[in-house]
């Protein structure tokens, strides 16, 4: 049976120095095979300078902000800052892998033309399309569940503008959270396994401090004991995945 491929990608990288140190344990471990560069932000120093000596060790991407802290243009309109975005990674000598963005936001409709336009004058041939599987997830209430429609409607929208315009992106994305979530063996498995698929599955490792210094939506320093457990690779290696990178897609 051919065996199941998957991309394990941390989002946020030098969003903070504690934040990077978290994912780059992670890589350093072989469990993250990918992740993507927040510009601007006060670990992107960091950041840039293990992108650029780790080459294809991973992938790095480009983890475009339109929500948070300052933009690295006057902010008029989205193409120009994505686009400063992404020459600031390249100038630091990181080959970008694709592109994807902080809080999903270039799934929005508008978002998404500039993003795309971005990524063809850059020459960058992969996006991340965040399609779930089902907007209806055990345990969650009418609200969430209306959400998760919603998004699953504006990730099908940007997989056909994807498709069209000759990008390319994975089979199917998932959070760690899901997996984490699942407390019976049999579902993780079923979750991780899809013989002859590529899929994503993003996180947020961090480290303690990371969650102190930033409290988020997740526990960052959580899911890096998750991922850096034996539990985990004992549920890749009985789900038969190969971890590999957004270099694959």
């Amino acid at each position: 049976m051919t065996r199941s491929r998957l991309i394990v990608h941390a989002d946020d990288f030098g969003e903070t120095v504690e934040i990077t140190r978290g994912i780059l344990e992670c890589v350093e471990a072989g469990i993250v095979t990918s992740t993507s560069i927040l510009a601007g932000f006060p670990g992107a120093s960091l950041a840039l300078r293990e992108a650029a000596r780790r080459g294809r060790e991973v992938s790095f991407g480009v983890h475009l902000n339109f929500c948070e802290g300052r933009p690295l243009t006057r902010g008029v309109t989205l193409r120009p800052e994505a686009a400063a975005q992404v020459e600031a990674v390249a100038a630091a000598g990181v080959e970008i892998s694709h592109l994807d963005s902080h809080k999903h936001l270039h799934q929005l409709p508008v978002v998404a033309d500039a993003v795309l336009r971005v990524a063809r004058r850059f020459g960058i041939g992969r996006v991340r399309c965040t399609l779930e599987e089902s907007f209806w997830t055990k345990g969650t209430g009418l609200a969430a569940g209306a959400s998760r429609l919603v998004r699953r409607r504006l990730a099908r929208r940007l997989l056909t503008a994807i498709e069209e315009g000759g990008f390319r992106t994975t089979a199917r994305v998932f959070d760690v959270r899901e997996l984490v979530a699942e407390g019976r063996r049999r579902e993780r498995t079923a979750l991780l396994r899809r013989p002859g698929s590529l899929s994503e599955m993003f996180c947020h490792p961090g480290t303690e401090r990371a969650d102190r210094e930033k409290p988020g939506s997740c526990s960052r320093h959580d899911e890096s004991r998750f991922l850096l457990s034996g539990e985990f690779r004992d549920l890749l290696r009985e789900a038969e995945v190969d971890l590999v990178s957004w270099w694959e897609v």
